[in-house]
């Protein structure tokens, strides 16, 4: 075949392609890149278990732990397991033997000799999975022995040898009649589960083929990755409360690392941590090594989230990125001493630094890749970020500004954020914000942006005795009423910003009329330290006798609370 001779040349397709996807292909593919490998030592097989029938069949499987691959030679970082198959045919006819294994759901075997298994990947099924034996032979010295090398211990799931009645599929179509299947022996692979997803199979991107979708977010439509950088992952579905790593992987496929047993290859890095929300979201920080070399041939990385202890990884990306130069990336200062300035567009950042002694050089990279925001808005769509490196001394005081065009962020002038990748959490560093001049204080250097704090809403209490919340307040038109709140402390006094009556609407007037309050006297608004209470002592008028309406009290967050009242003689 024109397709199975591309593979055998290809090491970045074979690398691609799956074993539990183009299982046509991957006999070929696999075989060759073991092949090109370095001839690293072979497992050391040992037995683990075996059935014999009465008729002459013995099944077994053999377990080995290497720090190589069986398929391609990779070098782990850990050693990870394998499992071999042999089937002997002590009978005086030729059997049929096939293999299955649960790829959608934990414990339900599929018919990997048969296309009905492979669902929307059967139409590229052949015979990897299922074998003739010949009386007196073996599987070990059958011509199509694809597995006796070693079969991938994909974490979690169990690997069955069936005797099949009769040949498995050939043409990558279901049979007329498809063979009966006998189960002789099974194996479950140590780890925890993650299922495929081969019923909505995309030969164009093989690694959504597997587990949960992990995306880089980004402010652009492809993120830019470079060293040093910090951004955001996000996905979603994920076990709630499960502690992940972050790890990019090299010149791999999330589906083929995964199904090959989850090792870690030796290059392998370790890029972040995070654990998975209530609501089974991940939202991860990751930090690209500042020393990762940028490889001119854009060899590829993907990223995995999941347990390395355990190899399980339940989530990775589906689309490869490469780390390239740092885009945009421009020297600030030779000399840590003196404030140096450059135009980024439309905007100049400045650095100097406190300590007259400080000596280095500082970098400035604009990207729109970045951590996602927390606790503000950026101030431009789409985000831009200012990733600061510096060779001056770690903990030296620096004063960061960024001079920006009015007209490009209008209105109120935002504020500067840093991400501490250490705390993985944005702080507002500001210390002057004025139109057109945004300025903050840093030791540490990273991502900076300008954005727009989030308001912030009081924690409020709701009214407090002698107010009523669930019935209507009755009082006497003209006498002061306390009105007792909390806020979660000590708010100052401007924490109210209004008080204010609304008379029931009428026909001429739906809305009703809203008048200021006054204050009982001198009693005004105090703050008791003891309770944690704020009381409001209203002074009511006499001519609301009769009248009913709400009582109006907005908050310096903006927000207003109320409660119903009804005035008697």
């Amino acid at each position: 075949m024109e397709l199975w001779g591309f593979l055998m040349r290809s090491r970045s397709v074979r690398l691609i392609v799956s074993v539990l996807s183009v299982v046509a292909l991957a006999g070929a593919g696999l075989a060759a890149a073991s092949a090109a490998s370095a001839d690293p030592p072979p497992p050391d097989w040992q037995p683990d278990v075996s059935v014999t029938t009465t008729d002459g069949v013995t099944a077994t499987f053999e377990t080995a732990t290497s720090t190589y691959s069986p398929f391609d030679g990779t070098e782990f970082i850990d050693p990870v397991p394998a499992y071999r198959p042999n089937i002997e045919n002590a009978s005086s006819e030729t059997r049929w033997f096939g293999f299955g294994s649960d790829l959608y759901t934990q414990g339900t075997v599929e018919p990997l000799w048969s296309a009905t298994g492979w669902r929307a990947a059967g139409d590229q099924i052949t015979d990897v999975f299922w074998v003739e034996i010949p009386a007196g032979h073996a599987y070990s010295d059958a011509s199509n022995n694809t597995w006796y090398r070693g079969m991938p211990a994909w974490s979690g799931h169990t690997i069955t040898i069936y005797e099949l009645d009769g040949p498995g599929t050939t043409t990558g179509t279901p049979q007329a009649t498809e063979p009966q299947a006998t189960a002789l022996l099974s194996v479950t692979t140590p780890g925890r589960y993650v299922p495929g997803h081969l019923d909505q199979l995309d030969t164009g991107n093989l690694s959504a083929a597997m587990g949960t979708r992990l995306s880089v977010t980004s402010g652009g439509s492809t993120p830019e990755v470079f060293p040093g950088l910090t951004a955001s992952v996000t996905a979603t579905g994920l076990p709630p409360g499960d502690p992940l790593e972050l790890w990019m992987v090299r010149d791999t496929n999330y589906a083929y690392f995964q199904i090959l047993g989850g090792g870690l290859p030796v290059g392998a890095v370790k890029v972040g941590s995070a654990t998975v929300g209530a609501d089974g979201v991940l939202h991860a920080y990751f930090t690209v090594p500042p020393d990762t070399a940028y490889d001119p041939g854009g060899s590829p990385y993907q990223m995995v989230a999941g347990n390395r202890a355990e190899r399980y990884w339940p989530a990775g990306t589906w689309d490869d990125f490469t780390v390239k130069d740092p885009p945009n990336q421009t020297p600030l200062s030779a000399n840590g001493t003196a404030t140096a300035s450059i135009d980024l567009g439309a905007t100049t950042l400045s650095v100097a630094y406190a300590d007259v002694a400080a000596t280095g050089t500082t970098t400035v990279t604009v990207s729109s890749t970045g951590p996602t925001a927390g606790g503000f808005s950026f101030a431009s769509d789409p985000a831009v970020y200012y990733h600061l490196s510096s060779t001056v001394a770690a903990g030296t005081a620096a004063t960061v500004c960024i001079d920006y065009d009015p007209a490009d962020l209008p209105g109120t002038p935002p504020h500067l954020f840093h991400f501490d990748s250490v705390a993985g959490a944005w702080t507002d560093i500001t210390t002057s914000a004025t139109t057109g001049q945004v300025c903050g204080t840093t030791n540490s250097f990273s991502p900076f942006t300008l954005g727009r704090p989030d308001p912030v809403t009081l924690p409020f209490s709701g009214f407090l005795s002698p107010i009523s919340m669930d019935a209507m307040n009755l009082a006497t038109a003209g006498q002061a009423i306390p009105v007792v709140f909390s806020v979660g402390g000590d708010q100052g006094l401007g924490v109210v910003t209004a008080t204010q009556f609304r008379k029931t609407g009428t026909v001429s007037n739906p809305t009703g009329e809203l008048v200021d309050t006054v204050t009982a006297g001198k009693s005004g608004l105090k703050y008791d330290a003891q309770s944690g209470r704020y009381t409001y002592v209203w002074k009511t008028d006499k001519a609301w006798a009769k009248q009913s309406g709400q009582f109006v009290l907005t908050l310096s967050d903006g927000t207003t609370h109320t409660f119903e009242i009804t005035f008697r003689k």
